[in-house]
């Protein structure tokens, strides 16, 4: 598993956590709700590797597309 899958995976089980059952691979960058809290736990997980906040960033730019 990538760090990509691994980070929305994460970002998956939290959301779900949080009450949305829903949420999904396919959603979880293009919901709007969805897609601002999973950008929230990113920004809060960077500064703890290159390579990890590698993958953040691009999820992060991904989202803001």
């Amino acid at each position: 598993m990538t760090i990509k899958e691994k980070l929305i995976k994460n970002g998956i089980r939290n959301l779900k956590e949080f009450g949305y059952p829903e949420v999904n691979e396919q959603n979880i960058l293009t919901d709007e709700v969805y897609s601002q809290f999973f950008l929230r736990m990113l920004e809060d997980n960077k500064d703890h590797s290159a390579d990890l906040d590698k993958e953040i960033q691009l999820l992060i730019d991904e989202i803001k597309r």
